[in-house]
């Protein structure tokens, strides 16, 4: 299950990235308007978080095409773990809609939010609960008994 999620996660990400690239920056103002949307959508898309969506889209491309099952479990649940504390980070600390409000770079909108922590959450959900990443682990642990 992890693999799977990394396969069409890579996808996501990577796609994201790139339009994200696309759209522009949020630090970028046109009309007195942040760039980085995607059309009415206030997303305030930044260069790092770009290059953010596109490093995990590598991890997780690492993940589901080439990876053991093992270890492609381990990096679906690391790049889980990140989009929730990001997702933590953003609740605690959002945007506005002047775009005034970054943290490290990235701008915290609620839609960005919601796909970090639904992302994080089915990242950890799949990873955590694949077989073959637990059954790995106990085989790996009982060797270790003995």
């Amino acid at each position: 299950m992890a693999r799977l999620y990394a396969q069409f996660g890579a996808v996501v990400f990577l796609a994201v990235g790139l339009g994200g690239l696309l759209t522009g920056d949020a630090g970028t103002l046109l009309h007195h308007q942040p760039e980085g949307n995607v059309g009415p959508v206030a997303l305030h898309l930044t260069y790092v978080r770009d290059v953010l969506d596109l490093l995990i889209g590598a991890a997780l491309a690492l993940a589901g095409f080439r990876a053991s099952d093992r270890v492609a479990g381990e990096i679906v649940v690391t790049v889980g773990v990140v989009l929730l504390l990001l997702a933590v980070v953003g609740f605690a600390h959002p945007d506005d809609a002047a775009a005034s409000r970054a943290v490290a770079g990235l701008h915290m909108t609620t839609p960005m939010n919601i796909f970090d922590a639904v992302a994080g959450a089915l990242a950890c959900l799949c990873a955590l609960g694949d077989p073959a990443t637990a059954a790995g682990t106990s085989a790996s642990s009982a060797a270790e008994k003995r």
